[in-house]
């Protein structure tokens, strides 16, 4: 019942088809395992017994709930057993008082995982790029149906392009930018959604670094530099690892009692029990930090080498469209490629092109790619389209007709005019296998038995 509750209070945290896993293991993984790890420890202190007592033989029952509340509100203080109780003036200096603070520093951490995911999705969507929306297009569950799958891929290639067509270069003028305050026209700029998701990136890595680095400094004993390494050197080893002074599991406690007038001091000896449990969760998240440090760096330099220099943009273009058609030759069309990916798409056209490869698979892409490159080549009046139209005159005067298959990816009125063979097959529902005349789609096997000969 409880985690139900909690599951439901978290679902602000879901994930959305505008990253890649590397974020969704910050944002998400991250931010939930830390709220409720905030979450049971309070239920320990607030709903059990976070501390308790060794206590004289006089004391009641009473007095045992009584000193134990107090020294849980009061603090306790940490003195090793092979030395002597501090003076009385000195024990102030060894208190122990973190440990009520926990389950907030948790929250306040879990946040900080979260705020470059608010702040990625508040400024992309000032750009007019609308991911969600694209991916929901891309994602829509029709697509099994040939006729809707058609009409997504058109819908989307034809939005996409007239998008990216209007992101501006450095240099050029538009008449609707601000004159005045032209930082406001950076988010039309070609790379924004690029650049700004890089620099999203690099802040996920500053912020678990920087958690790293506070966690260290508080953890670390004599025995260790740095703690997280230092206790896995000596669980490989066979040793027990050094406890910690900042999670002592023995502390004292000094009460003031007021019997008849006079003021008595009583110092007892207590157990953090919350201690036994707190320690072990920073050390599994020093251990998850350093993984997921090092999965953000090797993000960002991916992305960093895929998505910025041309050739490589060049090349993710160029792969897709092999995939569409067998017979495309990359040779043959290296002016049109580069005006393509470079003018036409643009930096930000590739980005987003990732992320439909990333949340609804290469196929989608493949035929988003296919269509724009076919609109791309007509609006440019290339010769081939000159070429095909041609053909198409000259096969209906010899009432021929043009031969009208194609590959499922190539669903544009241009792309109608030639014949393509995919290497990719789209998933389409069983009912519409029969309706289907292509080399690569055919019923199932039962369904060719029933079917009449």
């Amino acid at each position: 019942m409880v985690f139900s509750e909690i599951t439901g209070t978290l679902s602000f945290l879901q994930p959305q088809p505008d990253d890649d896993i590397a974020d969704r293991l910050h944002y998400y993984y991250t931010s939930t395992f830390l709220l409720l790890t905030a979450v049971l420890i309070s239920l320990k202190m607030f709903g059990g017994r976070p501390i308790e007592c060794w206590l004289p033989a006089e004391y009641r029952k009473s007095w045992e709930e009584y000193t134990e509340m107090y020294c849980w509100a009061r603090s306790t203080y940490f003195t090793p057993f092979h030395e002597e109780l501090p003076e009385a003036d000195d024990r102030a200096k060894k208190m122990v008082s973190y440990y009520q603070w926990v389950p907030f520093y948790f929250v306040v951490v879990a946040f900080t995982f979260y705020a470059p995911c608010l702040i990625w999705r508040i400024m992309y969507d000032k750009s007019g790029i609308r991911l969600k929306d694209i991916m929901s297009f891309a994602n829509d569950k029709s697509n099994v149906r040939p006729e809707s799958r058609q009409a997504n891929i058109k819908g989307l290639s034809a939005h996409l392009s007239s998008v990216f067509k209007h992101r501006f270069k450095f240099g050029t003028d538009h008449p609707f930018h601000h004159k005045i305050m032209r930082f406001f026209n950076f988010r039309y700029y070609e790379a924004y959604l690029t650049f700004l998701y890089i620099g999203i990136k690099f802040l996920y890595l500053i912020n678990v670094l920087f958690q790293m680095i506070l966690m260290n400094r508080f953890l670390q004993t004599e025995s260790y530099g740095i703690y997280g390494y230092g206790v896995v050197w000596d669980l490989i080893h066979g040793r027990e690892w050094t406890e910690s002074t900042n999670f002592p599991v023995v502390t004292y406690c000094d009460m003031q009692i007021r019997i008849l007038g006079n003021v008595q001091r009583h110092t007892v000896q207590c157990v953090l029990i919350i201690n036994i449990f707190t320690e072990k969760i920073f050390i599994l998240l020093w251990m998850w930090y350093t993984l997921l440090a090092m999965m953000t760096l090797g993000s960002i330099l991916s992305w960093i080498f895929t998505s910025i220099p041309l050739q490589e943009r060049r090349k993710f273009v160029a792969r897709r469209l092999e995939l569409a058609d067998v017979n495309f030759k990359k040779a043959d069309f290296n002016m049109e490629l580069d005006e393509f990916v470079n003018d036409y798409i643009k930096m930000d056209g590739i980005f987003v092109l990732r992320m439909i490869t990333i949340h609804s698979g290469i196929l989608i892409c493949t035929e988003v790619v296919d269509l724009m490159w076919d609109q791309f080549l007509e609006e440019q009046g290339h010769s081939i389209i000159e070429q095909l139209i041609k053909e198409s005159g000259k096969h209906a005067e010899h009432g021929q007709g043009l031969d009208r298959e194609r590959a499922p990816s190539a669903m544009s009125d241009i792309g109608a005019l030639r014949r393509k063979t995919s290497v990719l097959v789209p998933l389409v529902s069983r009912e519409d296998l029969t309706h289907l005349e292509h080399p690569y789609l055919r019923p199932p096997s039962r369904m060719r038995d029933l079917s009449p000969t």
